[in-house]
């Protein structure tokens, strides 16, 4: 029995250090949160438009697409360290910006991306695979700070 209490307090220690502790949430700070996400969609429809464009008149290129993957890189970093800077939000299910309305924003722009860069591939754009390797952390960075500062958002972006 106590080797049991030993083991158990080792893993409640070690889970306790594994896990960094967010700061209680004590406000509801959707509305900054809502317009990080805004800010960053709007990001979204400036350069995929750009990038669909380029496809279709066929001067999709290394650098030409390289650009506006440097600018989704932009607007994924400021989008992270922005939400990073804001206090977790305890969000809202009834006052506007609802958890949900953010959420929605955030899927259209996960959505935009996914459409958007589909088209290209390396014979197109042979460094398509290294533009998106370093576009990839960033995206991966944005969805992670997004999920922490309004906690369990991103289980609608994933539905949707």
């Amino acid at each position: 029995m106590l080797a049991f209490r030993a083991l158990f307090a080792l893993a409640a220690a070690a889970s306790a250090f594994a896990n960094p502790l967010t700061a209680r949430q004590t406000t509801n700070t959707n509305q900054a949160i809502h317009d990080i996400v805004s800010a960053l969609d709007l990001s979204l429809h400036v350069s995929i438009p750009t990038i669909l464009t380029m496809q279709a008149n066929h001067t999709a290129t290394d650098g030409t697409v390289g650009t506006q993957i440097n600018s989704l890189i932009t607007a994924f970093t400021t989008a992270q360290t922005a939400l990073a800077a804001t206090p977790v939000s305890i969000g809202s299910t009834t006052v506007s910006p609802t958890n949900d309305d953010i959420s929605i924003i955030y899927a259209d722009v996960m959505s935009l991306l996914a459409s958007g860069l589909s088209g290209l591939t390396p014979s197109v754009v042979p460094s398509f695979t290294s533009l998106v390797s370093r576009l990839d952390p960033s995206v991966a960075g944005a969805t992670t700070q997004f999920n922490t500062s309004l906690p369990n958002s991103v289980k609608l972006v994933h539905l949707m």
